[in-house]
């Protein structure tokens, strides 16, 4: 079995056990720390599959929006996990710290690679 389709399949079960582990957090608050790194763990693996390739294959020649990217996600965690500690501060702590962090840098990563590939695809016709 193909390594790529291994790590798809490992994302997969992540998802699941993350949407079960939120489910029952409903009912038990103090699974919501499990939930919370469940989901950690599966926007890992999106990011491995999805948006690291493209930015691996592009990081030489635009290291500089790289270096960017990175600053924008943690600015974007920064902001997102202070607003949320005013809102929510039954659940403060690493673990949403981690989890925000996690989302913020897919986002970006996302759109940069989303960009990159564009840009790919421009260059190559």
């Amino acid at each position: 079995m193909d390594i790529w389709r291994i790590f798809q399949i490992v994302a997969g079960v992540f998802a699941a056990v993350a949407t079960a582990l939120t489910v029952v957090a409903i009912y038990f608050p103090t699974a919501v720390y499990w939930a919370m790194w469940m989901w950690t763990f599966t926007l890992w693996q999106i990011q491995f599959l999805v948006p690291m390739p493209v930015i691996e294959r592009n990081k030489n020649d635009n290291k500089i929006l790289y270096s960017l990217s990175f600053f924008v996600s943690v600015c974007l965690a920064v902001d997102a996990n202070t607003l949320l500690q005013e809102q929510y501060p039954a659940t403060h702590g690493f673990s949403r710290g981690v989890l925000v962090y996690s989302l913020a840098y897919l986002v970006v990563s996302l759109l940069l690679a989303g960009w990159l590939k564009i840009k790919e695809k421009k260059k190559n016709k």
